[in-house]
C-alpha cells in the first residue's frame, strides 16, 4: 500500500496519478461488443446461439433457452437449509428497507383553481443481469430484484449464464423466495443486447440492471437510450476512516480493508485507509498483509493492496472527512467511537458503515440498504440502487380558461421572445373571436 500525508492541496499531483482508474483496452472491447450487437440486431437467436456456445460451451436451443419452474426447484431443493434460512432473513431485512424508499404520486391545486400534479408509476418490465464466471453472487439477486418488486415492476426478467443453473442452489431458491416467473440462460454481453433488443422467446424490456465484467459493461454502455440502465460499475473500492488508535482495533480495520481487495480480478480493486496517527496506520498495513496471507482469494488481495491500496495521512479527523469527500468511495467506514458528528459532514459516498460492528459485509448481504453501489468517485452524482430506479413520473396539469387569459400576454410574450410564433398562437387562438 502507498502512503501519502495530506498536505495542500489536498489532492496532490501524485496522489491525483495514482487514483487515476486502470484503463482496459476499451477500444478493442467496444469494437468486438459492437460487432456482436450489431450481429444479435440482425440474426437475432441465431446469433445468441452461437456466442452461447462460443463463450459458455453451451448448446441453446429454443426448447432449453428459458429455465423453467420444474428445473429451478429441483435444484433449489439442493440448498443447505440452513443457508436458505439466511437467505430468508436477508430477503426479508431488504424487504423491509426498500419499502420506506416508495415515492407518492401528488395533485395540488392553485389560487386560480387549476390542477397539476405528478404521477409515480413503476416500469413496466426490467431484466436483472446475475453473472455466473468465476463467482456466482446470489446477494445480488435479491439486491436488484426486490426495489423492482416493491416498485411495483410487473414483468422481471432473470438472465444469467448456463452454468448458474447447474451449480447454485442459492439462485434457485432465491428464484423461489421472489416468484420471479422467466429465467433465461444467457450469459456475458450477449444477455445484456437478447435484452434490449429481444431474441428467440425473450421480448425486450425497458431497463437493465446488474453487475458484470468490462464487456458486460460496454454492453450496458452501448444499449443505454434504447433502455435505461442502473449504472456502469468500475471496480470494487472501500475507504475506512481510523478514528482510533486502540491496538484491539488494528486486525478488525485491516479485515475490513481485505473484504473489497479480495474481489476480482486480481488487482483490480481499491483499499483505501485514512486516519491521522501515522504509525497507527502502518500497523494496519502490516496487520492486511498478514492476513491477506491466509485467505482462498489471496492473489487478488495483495496484489489489489500493492497496486491500489492507498494509506493517506491527515491532519485529523476532520481532515479525513474532506478527502473522502473528494474520492466519494463506493463504501464509506467510519471506524470510530463516536462517528454521528462525522457522518454529519460525509456528502459523497456509495454507502456508509458506522462503529466497530459494522463491517461492509453487513451491507453486502443482510443490513437492509441496496449493495449495488456507484464507484470510481460517481457518488457524487449517482446515488444506491433502489426502488426509486424502478419507477417513473410524468407530470400532468388543467388550467381554466380563466386562468389561461389571465396568462395568455406572459405566454405569448416568452414565447415570441424564443421565436417560436406557433406556441403563442396556440394559446391566444382560444379567445379569438
Amino acid at each position: 500500500m502507498k502512503l501519502f500525508e495530506l498536505g495542500k492541496p489536498l489532492l496532490s499531483d501524485e496522489l491525483s496519478n495514482f487514483l487515476k482508474e486502470k484503463k482496459a483496452k476499451n477500444e478493442k472491447i467496444e469494437k468486438k461488443v459492437l460487432a456482436m450487437m450489431n450481429n444479435i440486431q440482425k440474426n437475432g437467436f441465431t446469433a445468441l446461439a452461437k456466442y452461447s456456445e462460443k463463450f459458455d460451451k453451451y448448446k441453446l436451443t429454443n426448447n432449453n433457452f428459458k429455465v423453467y419452474q420444474e428445473e429451478i426447484d429441483k435444484l433449489a431443493k439442493k440448498i443447505d437449509p440452513v443457508l436458505s434460512n439466511a437467505l430468508e432473513t436477508a430477503v426479508d431485512r431488504i424487504k423491509n428497507f426498500h419499502k420506506m424508499q416508495v415515492q407518492k404520486s401528488f395533485e395540488m391545486q392553485d389560487a386560480q383553481n387549476n390542477k397539476m400534479g405528478q404521477k409515480i408509476i413503476p416500469l413496466d418490465s426490467v431484466a436483472v443481469y446475475i453473472p455466473g464466471g468465476d463467482a456466482l453472487y446470489p446477494s445480488t439477486l435479491y439486491m436488484t430484484v426486490i426495489p423492482a418488486i416493491i416498485a411495483g415492476v410487473r414483468r422481471i426478467v432473470l438472465l444469467s449464464p448456463p452454468r448458474t443453473f447447474d451449480k447454485s442452489p442459492e439462485i434457485a431458491r432465491l428464484i423461489q423466495l421472489l416468484n420471479i416467473k422467466e429465467v433465461y440462460r444467457i450469459g456475458g454481453a450477449q444477455a445484456i443486447f437478447a435484452a434490449a433488443f429481444g431474441a428467440g422467446k425473450l421480448e425486450p424490456v425497458d431497463k437493465i440492471v446488474g453487475p458484470g465484467n468490462m464487456y458486460v459493461a460496454k454492453a450496458k454502455q452501448l444499449v443505454y437510450g434504447r433502455v435505461d440502465i442502473d449504472m456502469i460499475a468500475g471496480p470494487s473500492e472501500i475507504l475506512v476512516i481510523a478514528d482510533t488508535n486502540n491496538k484491539s482495533d488494528i486486525p478488525l480495520i485491516a479485515a475490513d480493508l481485505l473484504s473489497q481487495a479480495e474481489h476480482g480480478p486480481a488487482g483490480w480493486a481499491r483499499a483505501i485507509l485514512v486516519g491521522f496517527d501515522k504509525e497507527f496506520l502502518l500497523k494496519i498495513k502490516e496487520e492486511a498483509y498478514r492476513q491477506a496471507e491466509s485467505i482462498p482469494l489471496k492473489e487478488n488481495a495483495i496484489k489489489s493492496l500493492n497496486e491500489r491500496g492507498i494509506i493517506i495521512v491527515c491532519p485529523d479527523k476532520w481532515a479525513a472527512i474532506d478527502i473522502s469527500n473528494l474520492l466519494a468511495p463506493e463504501h464509506l467506514e467510519l471506524f470510530s467511537y463516536d462517528p454521528y458528528p462525522l457522518l454529519d459532514k460525509v456528502k459523497n459516498a456509495g454507502s456508509v458503515f458506522i462503529g466497530k460492528y459494522t463491517p461492509e459485509s453487513v451491507g453486502d448481504y443482510l443490513g437492509g440498504p441496496n449493495h449495488v453501489l456507484p464507484t470510481s468517485s460517481t457518488a457524487r452524482f449517482f446515488s444506491p440502487l433502489g426502488v426509486y430506479d424502478f419507477q417513473k413520473r410524468f407530470s400532468w396539469i388543467e388550467f381554466n380558461k380563466n386562468s389561461l387569459q389571465k396568462y395568455l400576454n406572459d405566454i405569448m410574450l416568452i414565447a415570441n421572445a424564443e421565436g417560436l410564433e406557433a406556441h403563442a398562437r396556440s394559446a391566444k387562438i382560444r379567445f379569438k373571436k
